[in-house]
């Protein structure tokens, strides 16, 4: 993506100026960004700055820190169109706390050079897995941790008191912040989620007791409201997970393999054939360029699924580190591949280009620094 030079020169201009003459151009002006131009002027120029470059600008004065955090220059910068593509991992850590190891969920940010951009603050309320992670708003801007399953330390019984949650949290990169959003009708962990034209889905899943949940939701961003959907009764939805293609929701089980697929406009579902009786087990997986990317537990090599043609493939993928599963995400529109296990570096391939499509690149500047992983894209 092509950035202007001109804000980076008066980036450089105004960090070469003297600590004094600083200091007196921001007593005498004290509400311009950059001396003599316009606010709204100079809001567009810095709205022009790579995030690769945010540390540096900041450090130019406290307006400007102030303007690079702010809400405002997210909405100047969609108006100027420079959005940049960012993978965003989020991980689980852990640390020491009254000699118990006490885990947490944060993330880590990388540029499409591969550069580590920052940390994303931990997620607010008590430790959780199996939970979902999409990403709402306009142009694809923040992350949204949907229910799970919560493990709180205080049963009089074994220490632990375990529940699904119906908990929403929202990240917003402007802020640099989580907040609550409103929570699910039902508290469920396990369920396959997928976000269809702006409007995030969660299907079914399991409840804090372990069954099976026959109900879904829809999640609305402009009003903060949930509303359930009907779904077909499926026996079995254990490792079931969903995607978004044309404008409809596709549902795909495990045992027995099924394709139920779900039209919003009529609000009616419809059963694809798939062709194939075999069982899945989906533990991973990604979208890129209207292909399903997926490992399976019953199969070697990397899955897929081209919606468009209803066919199924494998590609054949190197042995993680430690024979630990990988975790399936995007970077730069290629497959990226990093180990379950922490401190690995990430694995690219381009699974379009058939000449190379069995060459995996690492990429040696992704390197996460926790275990579990889930991959998100964030535009902003």
């Amino acid at each position: 993506m092509h950035f202007s030079h001109q804000p980076l020169l008066v980036m450089q201009l105004a960090i070469n100026r003297n600590r004094e003459r600083t200091i007196k151009m921001e007593s005498s002006s004290p509400s311009s960004l950059i001396p003599g131009l316009p606010d709204d002027v100079a809001e567009l120029c810095l709205s022009r700055i790579p995030r690769c470059d945010f540390r540096t600008a900041s450090r130019v004065c406290r307006k400007w820190r102030t303007f690079l955090r702010s809400e405002r220059f997210s909405a100047v910068r969609k108006l100027t169109g420079p959005v940049e593509e960012f993978t965003c991992v989020l991980m689980e850590g852990r640390f020491v706390r009254d000699r118990r190891f006490v885990n947490y969920l944060y993330g880590e940010v990388f540029d499409a050079s591969g550069n580590n951009v920052g940390q994303i603050p931990r997620v607010p309320g008590p430790f959780r897995s199996r939970f979902g992670v999409a990403v709402l708003g306009g142009g694809g801007g923040k992350i949204v941790i949907i229910g799970g399953y919560v493990e709180v330390e205080g049963s009089p019984i074994d220490g632990n008191t375990i529940y699904a949650s119906a908990d929403v949290y929202e990240f917003d990169p402007a802020t640099n912040s989580w907040r609550n959003l409103a929570p699910m009708k039902v508290p469920r962990h396990s369920f396959a989620f997928a976000v269809v034209d702006g409007l995030l889905y969660v299907i079914r899943g399991r409840s804090s007791d372990g069954k099976n949940l026959l109900s879904s939701e829809v999640y609305n961003p402009e009003t903060n409201q949930w509303s359930l959907v009907d779904c077909p009764d499926r026996p079995d939805f254990r490792r079931a997970f969903a995607f978004s293609f044309k404008s409809k929701l596709f549902v795909v089980g495990a045992k027995p393999r099924f394709i139920d697929i779900y039209d919003p406009k009529t609000d009616t579902w419809e059963e694809l054939r798939s062709g194939r009786s075999k069982l899945l087990s989906v533990y991973s997986y990604t979208v890129i360029r209207n292909k399903v990317y997926f490992f399976d537990h019953y199969q070697p090599g990397l899955g897929v699924i081209d919606p468009e043609k209803n066919s199924w493939s494998s590609v054949s993928v190197p042995m993680a580190p430690g024979a630990y599963w990988f975790r399936l995400g995007e970077w730069n529109n290629k497959v990226m591949l990093i180990a379950r296990v922490g401190g690995c570096n990430a694995l690219t391939g381009d699974l379009d280009d058939k000449a190379n499509a069995s060459k995996w690149t690492v990429v040696t500047q992704i390197k996460p620094s926790g275990s579990n992983a889930t991959i998100v894209l964030l535009n902003f």
